[in-house]
């Protein structure tokens, strides 16, 4: 059965406490988005004609969804899905040679001795992030499954909230968010979900202020302990 927390009128009064991390994948727990930046641009440039930086640019604006909805997004009535398919076929191999960081394992390890569960929320393909996180210290990692006419599909936002309520038996008031990108935080927004910012190369304090005001930023994960430790004192 979920824990739904305290009641409506104390969750007004005070934040949940902590109890789920929530992370998004590239970008946030492994330095993947220049790499993929720059293949996106270089595909987008050879089909659509779009000059490279540009493309770069477009890659990074729409970064957080999947690839095939960016591309459809950015090219609408074109044929996106060829494109799509030569960048997951490049990824494949790509990600074969990315690795956790130690620090961010260590962190991620000492979050889960703490007794909070970690869990990896990304619209990265379900083989890799399987992949990506089968040695990793995480309790539950959902990657994206695309829609089709006999399944729903599977993406990071209200589908993957859900499942990680089921899974862990924790209401969502207990779950604390952490992306790279705007579209993160909106996605976070959406689903009643707190959610602090990783700064990045890519994004700034205003960008994110921009996007959901008031969001938290932190420059870097190791931050993270401070942001949940505060709400839980305060809780």
């Amino acid at each position: 059965m979920i824990d739904h927390g305290a009641p409506p009128r104390a969750r007004k009064q005070a934040p949940a406490h902590i109890k789920v991390l929530v992370f998004d994948l590239d970008g946030t727990l492994v330095p993947t988005m220049e790499d993929y930046a720059d293949k996106a641009a270089e595909l987008m440039a050879q089909a659509f004609g779009t000059p490279l930086a540009d493309a770069r640019r477009a890659y990074f604006a729409t970064s957080g969804l999947p690839f095939e909805r960016q591309l459809r997004q950015l090219y609408p009535g074109a044929q996106t899905d060829p494109v799509a398919e030569q960048f997951e076929a490049w990824k494949d191999g790509y990600l074969t040679g990315i690795a956790l960081p130690a620090a961010t394992a260590e962190l991620l390890a000492d979050w889960r001795a703490q007794g909070l569960k970690v869990a990896i929320s990304s619209n990265n393909l379900e083989a890799y992030v399987d992949r990506l996180s089968e040695d990793w210290p995480v309790d539950c990692a959902l990657g994206y499954r695309a829609r089709t006419s006999e399944d729903p599909g599977f993406a990071k936002g209200e589908a993957h909230f859900l499942a990680l309520e089921n899974r862990f038996g924790i209401n969502r008031a207990h779950f604390l968010f952490t992306g790279d990108s705007p579209n993160d935080a909106h996605i976070a927004a959406a689903a009643g979900v707190r959610f602090c910012a990783l700064l990045t190369k890519a994004f700034t304090m205003d960008d994110f202020e921009q996007a959901v005001p008031g969001t938290k930023t932190l420059s870097s994960l190791a931050e993270l302990g401070d942001v949940f430790a505060t709400v839980c004192a305060n809780g």
